[in-house]
């Protein structure tokens, strides 16, 4: 590093202010909540711990021999004494256990949507017949201001003719049941603008005149409140019919089978069903005995919801032209007469719930004393004594004894179980720092290779007691291709532990799998052919014949079972060397691995997107090679994954494909950007991302691939065009963010390294005389610019890193750039001296 980097410089990137958003692709999923991720975490483990624990236990088989079945039926030819004590079920008991809990399921009441819709209908009839009325009330109106004089005010008059024109409306049928008439006044109330003014006839004494005549409106005659008090009161009679209004006991079935006095309020709860809530009504409800929804309740809360209606719908001109209070009485009066009874019982809902309640009663159990009679002979059978028969003698033929040995035998390898996946989970924590979904998807991996190697060791059990064939080193080996060694090297030693546990706690299997098991995880370091892993099985199997013979030969006096246990390991070495690439592929795509097997795959440049790119943009095809072996030779100095950087750098510029005229190193005649403007140039460059990774998708490369094209520019700015348009600019209205790159910035220190390169490689050919001084500050220069801009804040790159990278990159580059000698010119008759140079080197231009 050059001394224009220092060490502070570096330790204050993180302190300043973020240049750019951050943005999320539409490749990377999406983190789960923690809470999501723990509770996805308790679940695969429960299930692991579900199968091992059964895998790993061995069930002892009962004694079935033939015994003698006694007749139930009629009475017992003899006494039958218990041999041991057992619990059967109390019948008795349980029955009443049973009612009690049918007793205590509520009655079931379902809202009746019929009859809601007849309430309301009657509702709007009512409100309709005031409507049809204004003709009427008109007329009341009119002879009452007639019949006036100067001193009574107009409102006054229109007051009092309406109360009396209110009280002969109480006793029509719609409104039988108003409690005070003059709740119907505002109902009757016109708009004092439609009604006819007074015109006072002259009178000399101090006498009140009288109305001469009367002077016409300017608009017509209309009621002033009957459209509001109409909402009001129709949304709050809706709300409180679907809310549902309990007529009693009297309207359930079982009431009337049973009698009870409908007079009192419920003796225990109800359920209220609600297929067409309202508001924030919930589907089902539940109320005690107090708070049942009856007739009284319901009119608190229709006048409830009344004052929250007007509420919510008065203006101000109404609160200040108006009593509020008294609209709200005179719409609450109305709605009142239509409240009635909306819920109707349900007895099909009723039952099942009883049913349903009644099964769910756990049975009574009691206990049975060993010598204790279970039937009397001579005595006839009972239906509980049959049961308590029955009971015993399945215990009996079942093996009760032998279970218990089992239930033991259980209980001690669910706590080992336990133990042991607790300890894989809390240490798959301490060896990876990947972000909680990586860490999931390790979990879930190393979990599944677990378990499918325990349920092949039980199947192999049966045929094998020895173990020797279980192949826990293909297990060890796939975890190390598709992870890493330190993780693999955990999961082994925790599965080699069970599967001892599993075939009787047999030390000497443990020692001879887990010696194979890292012998083939260790040979398998990096992977770079597909032979590497049969190597590796090879070895695995050759460290196993090794251990077993040691084994034999240091605890067994006798040494004839070696050549068997040698035959089962060698046995073990072979169904590994096919297993590990059978497994290996699928795995792969389960879990959205992508392995150095895979990429190796990719890294072929004769397949049919690098094709197109050495055809259609040749520049681009050899800027990407260029940039491969940069990113390679950076990624390995710093141990990070130097394949991966090869492969993701060949296909980082797919993109270009879609417009390559576009970009410069593809341009042959004149540049497309002099005719547009910076802001459409920096988009046109900017979508070679996204485009690139649209066709990676569609070509099903890897994710990290199509990671690394839509992170190797991250979310920096494209200086040039930026440039441009801040020269151009009138009125101050260039965007930054308009002149960035879509990002996100690099996740992974493979794709940070690929940003270094790509810039770097692309950078140095702006140079002119290029010497070593000069290419160390570019590339010095360009670290120094992409770690201000804060590109390197969500990958692992560390300072010591980004030194080794600038001086691998600069070594590389200078490496690139030498010049060939300037050979003079041949006299006539002789060859040039490069054509000499050629043939005496072999061949080939110089």
């Amino acid at each position: 590093m050059t001394s224009s980097r220092s060490a502070p410089r570096w330790s204050r990137r993180r302190s300043q202010p973020r240049s750019a958003q951050s943005f999320r692709t539409p490749q990377q999923k999406q983190r789960p909540k923690g809470s999501d991720t723990q509770r996805l975490r308790c679940l695969m483990l429960a299930l692991a711990f579900v199968i091992l624990v059964v895998t790993v236990t061995h069930r002892i088989a009962p004694d079935t021999g033939t015994r003698a079945v006694m007749d139930t039926e009629g009475f017992a030819p003899e006494t039958i004494v218990a041999d041991f004590r057992f619990q059967t079920v109390d019948l008795e008991a349980t029955r009443e256990a049973q009612e009690a809990a049918v007793a205590s399921v509520p009655d079931t009441y379902r809202v009746d949507q019929s009859l809601v819709q007849d309430r309301l209908h009657q509702f709007e009839q009512q409100v309709e017949y005031i409507r049809d009325s204004k003709n009427e009330i008109e007329a009341q109106i009119r002879q009452a201001l007639l019949d006036s004089h100067s001193g009574q005010t107009a409102r006054r008059v229109v007051r009092e003719a309406l109360t009396g024109y209110a009280e002969t409306l109480a006793d029509e049928s719609p409104f039988e049941g108003v409690d005070d008439p003059d709740d119907l006044v505002p109902w009757l109330m016109p708009d004092m603008d439609t009604v006819p003014s007074r015109v006072f006839a002259e009178v000399e004494t101090d006498d009140h005149a009288p109305v001469e005549h009367l002077e016409e409106p300017d608009a017509p005659f209309e009621l002033a409140h009957v459209d509001r008090l109409y909402e009001w009161g129709r949304r709050a009679l809706h709300y409180t019919l679907a809310y549902g209004i309990w007529g009693g006991r009297e309207t359930t079935e079982a009431s009337r089978a049973s009698g009870e006095d409908s007079a009192g309020p419920t003796s225990r709860e109800i359920v209220v069903l609600r297929d067409h809530p309202v508001g924030e009504q919930q589907r089902s409800a539940q109320f005690s005995p107090n708070e049942a929804p009856t007739v009284q309740r319901a009119r608190q809360r229709l006048r409830d919801r009344i004052r929250t209606t007007a509420q919510d719908l008065a203006d101000d001109d109404l609160n200040a032209t108006a009593n509020l209070t008294e609209l709200q009485d005179a719409a609450f009066e109305v709605a009142r007469l239509n409240l009635g009874e909306t819920l109707v019982f349900d007895p099909v809902t009723t039952e099942d719930q009883q049913e349903a309640a009644r099964r769910q009663v756990e049975p009574v159990m009691k206990w049975i004393e060993k010598n204790q009679p279970i039937q009397e002979g001579a005595r006839r059978w009972t239906e509980q004594s049959r049961l308590d028969y029955e009971t015993y003698l399945n215990l009996k033929m079942g093996g009760y004894e032998q279970r218990r040995t089992t239930l033991a035998s259980l209980i001690g390898n669910a706590v080992l179980v336990g133990i042991i996946l607790v300890g894989l989970a809390r240490m798959m924590k301490l060896l990876t720092r990947d972000a909680p979904e990586r860490e999931l998807n390790t979990l879930a991996l190393a979990l599944l290779v677990i378990t499918s190697t325990l349920v092949v060791g039980r199947i192999a059990y049966y045929f094998d007691p020895s173990g020797f064939v279980v192949p826990v080193a293909a297990a060890a080996i796939l975890l190390a291709i598709l992870v890493n060694t330190r993780i693999a090297a955990t999961t082994t030693l925790l599965m080699c532990l069970l599967l001892s546990i599993q075939y009787d706690y047999d030390w000497r299997l443990l020692f001879v799998s887990t010696a194979m098991s890292f012998a083939g995880l260790l040979s398998i370091y990096k992977v770079r052919k597909r032979s590497d892993m049969g190597r590796a099985a090879m070895r695995a199997a050759a460290v196993g014949i090794l251990a077993i013979l040691a084994v034999t030969l240091a605890t067994d006096s006798v040494v004839l079972d070696a050549p068997s246990r040698v035959l089962k390991i060698a046995l073990n070495g072979l169904i590994c060397l096919f297993l590990v690439p059978g497994l290996l592929p699928p795995l792969e795509r389960l879990f959205g691995i992508t392995t150095d097997i895979q990429l190796l795959e990719y890294s072929d440049l004769n397949n049919e997107l690098l094709s197109r790119l050495a055809i259609e943009v040749p520049a681009t095809y050899a800027h990407s090679l260029m940039l491969g072996q940069l990113a390679e030779a950076a990624s390995d100095a710093i141990g990070a994954n130097g394949l991966m950087a090869r492969v993701c750098a060949y296909y980082h510029d797919i993109g270009k494909l879609k417009r390559p005229e576009y970009f410069s190193e593809n341009q042959t005649g004149g540049n497309v950007h002099d005719s547009m403007a910076p802001r459409m140039s920096a988009r046109a460059i900017a979508s070679h991302v996204t485009e690139g990774a649209e066709m990676a998708r569609g070509f099903h490369l890897p994710k990290p691939i199509v990671d690394a094209i839509y992170e190797h520019h991250g979310t920096c700015k494209i200086s040039f065009f930026h440039q441009q348009a801040v020269a151009q600019q009138k009125h101050g209205d260039v965007r930054e963010e308009d002149f960035r790159y879509p990002g996100p910035r690099p996740q992974s220190r493979e794709t940070a390294i690929l940003m270094i390169c790509d810039a770097v490689e692309s950078a140095v050919r702006s140079l002119k005389n290029p010497n070593e001084e000069r290419v160390r500050e570019l590339v010095d220069k360009i670290i120094n610019g992409r770690a201000e801009d804060r590109q390197f804040d969500e990958c692992d790159l560390t300072l010591r890193d980004l030194d080794t990278i600038e001086e691998v990159v600069s070594k590389r580059i200078l490496s690139t750039l030498h010049r060939r000698v300037a050979y003079p010119d041949a006299p006539k008759g002789e060859k040039p001296a490069e054509e000499s140079l050629a043939a005496a080197s072999g061949g080939g231009e110089a």
